[in-house]
């Protein structure tokens, strides 16, 4: 990790240790909730619900949650948009409601393994939305770990393990389309590659680099090269698979865990078929406000910002913008 990723790290922890009480969320949408749905909603919507612990999250509950920007999801009215949908993978990673509880958005953007520098980068002033949800009747929670898919694979939702991953790249690759013309990697419903040896690449790829890939940093397979690097990156274009994903079944906290050695710490992880929302059974939307940086001088009002401090070191407040 170089030094500027330490000092940003660093300076987001001031952020985090210095957030005073925000104000109250909103549950800005539901869609037949039922009792328990309503109740993560509410503890999801109040800050002060307590947080529980890494290790004491479990697999249990069927209800999951996914973070996603405002804009996408709701009209100005709050209603769902008509194209709503959960991702933009046939695949989409989720976690658990509980393991929200009581967290602002800083909090929920770092468990959920995003990096300091993409927080600032992409993050700030985007308005973002809690997605509380359950899958269709017909879409099961595997324990499957070792990669050995049933054949009705797309009825399941995954711990995302490497071999788990690797097996489901294979089906999407499999079912995928070849499309040189299309641009960007938008692919909700099934995967597609620019060219016939792309998808064979992908098809093809043999297991022993895969357990390299398994047993190797993300850095140090970016400073090799070669084919490893190659899929590797596939796996994170086509899935998401980016470079905190540890294989493990839970997410990585930069800060708390800058190592990934960590085994008990980190977010549920689970990975399930994409959705429009307006096909989910039940669904809660909570708000969770947006995150905005800028120093002392700025003239603009701030959502999010540090202010020099007589003792020397920086104050944050934390403000919502209302609806």
């Amino acid at each position: 990790m170089n030094q500027l990723i330490k000092l940003t790290i660093a300076i987001l922890f001031v952020l985090i240790t210095g957030i005073g009480t925000a104000q109250s969320r909103e549950i800005l949408f539901t869609a037949s909730p039922s009792a328990e749905l309503t109740a993560l909603a509410e503890k999801i919507k109040n800050l002060d619900t307590p947080k529980i612990p890494d290790a004491e999250l479990t697999r249990n509950s069927v209800f999951f949650v996914r973070i996603a920007p405002r804009k996408n999801i709701l009209t100005d009215n709050n209603q769902l948009q008509d194209n709503a949908i959960l991702g933009t993978r046939p695949f989409i990673f989720v976690t658990t409601p509980e393991g929200v509880f009581g967290k602002s958005l800083l909090d929920i953007y770092l468990d959920i393994g995003y990096e300091a520098g993409d927080i600032i980068h992409w993050q700030r002033d985007q308005e973002m939305v809690a997605i509380i949800f359950r899958f269709e009747d017909g879409i099961a929670i595997s324990d499957e770990k070792k990669g050995q898919l049933p054949n009705d694979w797309t009825k399941f939702v995954y711990i995302p393990t490497w071999d788990n991953m690797f097996a489901l790249f294979n089906r999407l690759a499999t079912n995928a389309t070849v499309d040189p013309g299309k641009q960007g990697e938008f692919a909700p419903v099934s995967l597609f590659f620019k060219t016939d040896a792309d998808k064979a690449f992908a098809l093809n790829f043999p297991d022993a680099v895969k357990k390299h890939i398994k047993e190797t940093s993300y850095a140090n397979l970016q400073a090799e090269g070669g084919d490893a690097w190659v899929y590797r990156k596939l796996l994170e274009n086509k899935l998401s698979l980016f470079g905190h994903f540890r294989g493990t079944g839970r997410t990585q906290n930069v800060i708390v865990d800058p190592d990934g050695t960590k085994t008990e710490n980190g977010l549920l992880e689970f990975v399930g078929p994409n959705r429009k929302l307006k096909e989910l059974p039940e669904v809660a939307i909570v708000e969770l406000g947006k995150l905005m940086i800028e120093d002392s001088f700025s003239v603009k009002s701030t959502a999010f910002k540090c202010v020099p401090a007589a003792a020397g070191h920086a104050k944050a407040t934390a403000h919502k913008r209302a609806h």
